[in-house]
C-alpha cells in the first residue's frame, strides 16, 4: 500500500535513555462506531497495556460523559491509578469557538470530573489541560486568552511532542472493520509499529536539533478501538529499544515545558514544531513522508467517497 522512505533517522536514531510520558485523550469514548464495538473493552485492553508495560502516572484526558457506563470508564481509570485531566467538555476547538466559549467548556468539564472527587483523592489532580486538535489558538489575544484562564486556575498545559496519528490508525480500521477488509486490517496491524518508531524518532531528532539534548518526551494517543489492539506491542517494542516510561507530572518537570513558543497557528502542531515555528528553524527536514494523513485516509476507502 505505502512504499518505504526518509525521514532515514528513523532507522539509525537511538532511543536508548529517551525518556516518554504517555497520555491518552478522549475518554471515555473515541472513534466512530461499528458492528460489535465495546467501549469498555477498548478501555480495558488499553489499561492492560499500560500495566503490562509497568507505565505509571498516565492521565486520561476527559471529555463529557453520556451515561453511567461512561462514567464508569473514568472510575475504572481512577481504580486502576490513572489520573484524569481536562480535555473541555464537548471536544471545542478553540479557534473556531473563540476563547469564552471555549473556557465555559474547559469550566464545565471541570464540573464534571469535581464530581468524582468523592470516589478518588486522583481528582484533586485535575488541573492538566489538553487542547483538542492540538490547536492553541490562531491569534495571540485568542491564544492569550485561554493561558490566561487556565494559568489562573492553575492549570498546566500537557502538550504533546509526539503524536503519530493514531487516531487516523483508527478511522481506518474502523472503515475496514466495516467493509470486512481482513487484508487491509493485518497490513494495519503489520506496520503501526514502524510508524510510531518513526514518529518517536523524528521527535527524539527534532529536541536535539532545537535544544541540543534529549528532552523528556509526550506522547499522545487515544481511546480508541485501534490503539486498544496495538498499545501494547508499541510499547514493549519502545523498552527493547531503551525508552524509559515515565509520569506526566514528571515530564512537565523538564525546563522546556515552561517555554511559551508565543505563537499563533491554525491546524495543529506538537508542542516542538511550535518551537521550531516560533525560532524560525527550518523543522522540514523532520516530516514524516510514509505514514501521513493522506496515505491513511485512502486505506479502505472506496474509490466513490469523497476524500
Amino acid at each position: 500500500m505505502l512504499v518505504s522512505g526518509c525521514p532515514c533517522f528513523a532507522q539509525s536514531t537511538s532511543l536508548r535513555g529517551v525518556k516518554v510520558a504517555i497520555t491518552v485523550d478522549d475518554l471515555p469514548t473515541h472513534g466512530d462506531p461499528f458492528p460489535g464495538i465495546d467501549r469498555d473493552a477498548i478501555s480495558r485492553q488499553i489499561l492492560a497495556a499500560l500495566a503490562d508495560n509497568h507505565a505509571k502516572g498516565v492521565y486520561g484526558f476527559t471529555n463529557q460523559a453520556w451515561d453511567a457506563s461512561e462514567v464508569a470508564i473514568f472510575k475504572e481509570w481512577l481504580s486502576a491509578g490513572y489520573p484524569l485531566g481536562n480535555h473541555t467538555y464537548s471536544h471545542a476547538n478553540l479557534n473556531r469557538v473563540g476563547a469564552s466559549t471555549f473556557t465555559a467548556d474547559i469550566a464545565r468539564q471541570d464540573r464534571v470530573l469535581a464530581s468524582l472527587a468523592s470516589f478518588s483523592p486522583l481528582i484533586a489532580r485535575r488541573r492538566i489541560f489538553r487542547y483538542p486538535f492540538l490547536d492553541e489558538g490562531d491569534t495571540l489575544a485568542r491564544r492569550n486568552d485561554v493561558r490566561g484562564y487556565l494559568f489562573g486556575k492553575g492549570y498546566r498545559v500537557a502538550e504533546v511532542t509526539i503524536d503519530y496519528l493514531d487516531w487516523s490508525w483508527t478511522d481506518a480500521y474502523t472503515r475496514c472493520r466495516i467493509n470486512n477488509d481482513q487484508k487491509s486490517i493485518q497490513w494495519l496491524r503489520t506496520h503501526v509499529n514502524e510508524a510510531a518508531d518513526r514518529y518517536l524518532s523524528r521527535s527524539v531528532e527534532m529536541a536535539r536539533k532545537l535544544f541540543h539534548r534529549d528532552v523528556d518526551q509526550i506522547l499522545l494517543v487515544h481511546i480508541g478501538a485501534f490503539d486498544a489492539l496495538t498499545l501494547d506491542g508499541i510499547l514493549r517494542e519502545w523498552r527493547s529499544k531503551g525508552v524509559q516510561l515515565i509520569s506526566l507530572e514528571e515530564a512537565l518537570t523538564d525546563p522546556i515545558y515552561r517555554i511559551n513558543p508565543n505563537l499563533a497557528y491554525d491546524g495543529g502542531l506538537t508542542f516542538l514544531e511550535q518551537i521550531g515555528e516560533a525560532r524560525k528553524i527550518d523543522t522540514r527536514p523532520f516530516a514524516e513522508t510514509t505514514y501521513t494523513l493522506e496515505s491513511l485516509s485512502r486505506v479502505c476507502r472506496q474509490p466513490t467517497e469523497p476524500r
